[in-house]
């Protein structure tokens, strides 16, 4: 015996090949490419991740204040008043009755006034919506004006995303 173990359908210590030969080890093309790929798409995702959570937040904060505009002015159009969302600059805020400080809670938050993330600020507006869900200036839609044309709040931290609020309709792209 030389070492080996043969059970006669291979050798213990060496790699064969269909025919009882010896075949070299190590990996073939196939495997080598398959690997890169596999490497490739996880760089790939990986850098993703590594993108600029800057964009990502002011994104985020426009795509918020969105939906609670969008949700003041459903609730103006399917009640008896007015319903209106005000800001500060550091935050906002959704107001009822024509008053903004009649203030009630966005679906989802725990305070009346939703908080911007750090970094990322809003400019000051106050905007209601009557039981048409048409957008007028101010508080009160009794005395505000009704939007002419189409206005746009700036959520910014460097990187700038504008909403729009369409006048006539207050559709908000």
């Amino acid at each position: 015996m030389d070492g080996r173990f043969d059970s006669g359908a291979g050798e213990f210590m060496g790699v064969t090949g269909t025919h009882g030969q010896a075949r070299p080890a190590g990996f073939t093309l196939v495997e080598i490419i398959a690997v890169l790929v596999i490497i490739g798409v996880l760089a790939a995702v990986a850098a993703g991740r590594l993108g600029d959570d800057d964009h990502r937040r002011v994104v985020a904060a426009a795509d918020k204040l969105k939906v609670h505009l969008r949700h003041a002015q459903i609730r103006a159009m399917f009640s008896d008043t007015s319903w209106g969302v005000e800001s500060d600059g550091g935050g906002y805020w959704l107001f009822s009755g024509g008053d903004s400080t009649n203030t009630g809670v966005f679906p989802g938050e725990e305070t009346a006034t939703v908080s911007l993330p750090a970094g990322v600020s809003v400019g000051t507006f106050t905007i209601s919506f009557d039981e048409w869900g048409r957008p007028h200036d101010g508080a009160d839609p009794e005395t505000g004006a009704e939007f002419t044309a189409a206005q746009t709040i700036e959520v910014a931290n460097g990187h700038a995303v504008v909403i729009t609020i369409t006048d006539g309709t207050g559709f908000i792209p």
